[in-house]
């Protein structure tokens, strides 16, 4: 954006919107419209659990933003009330976070997001979040690694209770 000639308080506004955009992982744009203080502050605080944050941004910043770094969303996207969240981490757990926030508030909708600097379709946030969550597939991982040797551990065990019952006096024989 192009500073010249522009009222200090704009350039103060869009350097911020493009602050909250940059870096970030993901970013899902959602319609709040007929929401209450109350419910966005519950999507805030669940969304704070999840790495991410929630922030009004009115449609013409988050345009021009995301034109400077060569994204555009299908026409009718940016329109009406715009809440972005972004964040950075597991993006399927945010996603998870936020269309059961939109499924329990049916004022509420998602719009579109962003995974990088590719734009996604609300179908594709819905996708994301039923995939499993990062730190559920890393616990799957670590169960499968393990497996192995907590085996190899039982079966020698085993093996050294039955030699224990073999000598009569309850010890591994030697």
């Amino acid at each position: 954006m192009s500073n010249q000639k522009k009222r200090p308080e704009v350039v103060a506004i869009y350097n911020e919107v493009a602050d909250f955009l940059t870096g970030k992982e993901f970013a899902f744009l959602l319609n709040f419209g007929g929401l209450t203080v109350a419910q966005i502050g519950d999507l805030r605080r669940q969304l704070l659990d999840k790495g991410a944050r929630m922030m009004v941004i009115k449609n013409t910043f988050i345009a021009k933003v995301l034109a400077e770094r060569g994204i555009q969303f299908p026409e009718g996207v940016l329109s009406g009330p715009t809440a972005v969240i972004a964040g950075q981490g597991d993006i399927a757990d945010a996603a998870k976070t936020v269309v059961d926030f939109v499924k329990k508030n049916e004022k509420a909708s998602i719009k579109a997001g962003l995974m990088g600097d590719t734009a996604i379709t609300e179908a594709q946030v819905n996708t994301l979040s039923e995939l499993i969550s990062l730190a559920a597939q890393q616990a799957r991982l670590l169960g499968t690694l393990q497996a192995p040797a907590s085996k190899m551990a039982r079966v020698l065990q085993a093996k050294v209770d039955k030699e224990g019952e073999g000598n009569g006096d309850n010890t591994p024989a030697a």
